[in-house]
């Protein structure tokens, strides 16, 4: 097992916190020690050759600037492909739509990797314990998640209040003094749909024990991924491929009820290929020595079968097709993310946009919200029946939705007080 490098003088602080690191010089010692440095033969440097603990590492901002734009173009279509879903209107638009859609959900999957890329060093290179490193990122999330989860879940009851079923969703029947509903909201992150995220990463951050056994091996890396792949193809497709009620139709209904995409085990392999990346002497030469086009091309392979998937799926139902873990997203979000970290060291483009990006993520399902409101009172009704109007309806959405929840991220970064809530 190789074993981790001294950590330079530039990260010896342990206050700072590596996300928020400011700038360093580069550092020229070998992530691993049985490496060579620097992994590309000295021409440039990347992810692969320097530590992302003493130096910020603007690849990864630009990366989470990319994965926002993808989030928030899968969540501001979403609503128009529950709407079309419930009216059974599964036309060449839907379809569209819902390509649209899944191409963009390797938003998550990259997130993943990015926390757990830089996990890994901090566990490994600043010698983090276990325990501190979980404290330090529920101390950051936490406080952040329980205030916006107690905003939706109040939200959609006051909407359900005065808009009946237009607006209805399954928070509306949570009653406050049900220990169901606090379980629900505040374990589950199920006060808004994307809220999920937040405990799922805490989920994964218990199951790093079980992360250090799993990245180390290629052979045990691997066959945690199979299996994952395999477990949830069976899930998907025992259901598309079997008649109701038979034995595999059964076991693929229960499958899908004991353990969903939610929670971290079908996840959990985003999280071991950020780790591989890190700190995997196998799969690193294996990044570094396969040409970019092998990435490229991996990317629109992986963007064109979760197209397919989805569009296959749809007869079992919208939410397994267009939520759950298939092949497709795994291939996207892992070859983007060998990409990035493949990529020269870059600075980032819009460094007040990633800095926010936790805030975008928490606020703009309100303002996707509030723009259906207003665009509901203008219209008369939803812009869904007005067919003509759907793709620009759409358009004119994801870019306000962007620039309203950029400026209000701006906005509240005035106010120290309030930053948790966006960073």
């Amino acid at each position: 097992m190789p074993t981790p490098p001294a950590s330079s003088s530039a990260t010896t602080d342990p206050a700072v916190d590596p996300l928020l690191a400011p700038p360093t010089g580069m550092e020229r010692t070998p992530l691993v020690t049985d490496e060579h440095a620097p992994l590309l033969n000295g021409k440039t440097a990347t992810l692969l050759t320097i530590s992302p603990v003493g130096r910020h590492m603007e690849n990864l901002d630009a990366l989470r600037i990319v994965c926002m734009l993808g989030i928030i173009l899968t969540h501001s279509t979403g609503k128009f492909l529950e709407w079309a879903d419930k009216r059974h209107e599964i036309d060449p638009l839907f379809r569209s739509v819902l390509s649209l859609n899944v191409a963009c959900r390797f938003g998550v999957p990259c997130f993943m990797m990015i926390s757990f890329f830089i996990y890994w060093h901090q566990l490994y290179e600043k010698g983090r314990s276990w325990p501190e490193l979980l404290w330090r990122r529920f101390k950051r999330l936490g406080p952040a998640f329980i205030c916006w989860s107690a905003f939706y879940l109040l939200v959609h009851k006051w909407l359900y209040h005065v808009s009946g079923h237009m607006w209805e969703s399954s928070l509306h029947s949570f009653k406050l003094r049900s220990w169901h509903t606090w379980v629900e909201v505040f374990v589950y992150g199920r006060a808004e749909y994307h809220l999920y995220y937040l405990p799922l990463v805490i989920e994964c951050l218990l199951l790093i024990p079980l992360l250090r056994l799993l990245w180390r091996w290629p052979l045990v890396s691997w066959a945690w991924i199979v299996l994952t792949v395999t477990w949830w193809s069976f899930l998907l497709y025992g259901q598309r491929w079997t008649m109701p009620g038979s034995p595999v139709h059964r076991a693929a209904l229960w499958m899908a009820d004991s353990i969903n995409e939610e929670t971290a085990l079908p996840m959990l392999v985003f999280p071991l290929f950020g780790m591989m990346c890190a700190g995997q002497r196998v799969w690193r030469e294996f990044l570094v020595k396969t040409p970019a086009w092998v990435w490229w091309l991996g990317v629109a392979a992986g963007i064109a079968l979760h197209c397919w998937e989805a569009n296959y799926l749809m007869p079992i139902g919208f939410e397994p097709a267009a939520l759950s873990l298939k092949l497709g997203r795994l291939m996207t979000g892992v070859c983007i993310f060998a990409l990035v970290v493949r990529q020269p060291l870059m600075r980032d483009p819009f460094p007040k946009v990633s800095h926010y990006a936790f805030g975008l993520h928490f606020m703009h399902p309100a303002i996707i919200l509030l723009l259906l409101i207003i665009e509901k009172h203008l219209l008369g009704q939803p812009y869904f029946e007005w067919r003509v109007y759907v793709v620009p309806m759409l358009v004119i959405n994801y870019l306000l939705t962007f620039w309203i929840t950029f400026a209000i991220c701006l906005l509240l970064g005035r106010f120290k007080r309030l930053e948790f809530l966006i960073v």
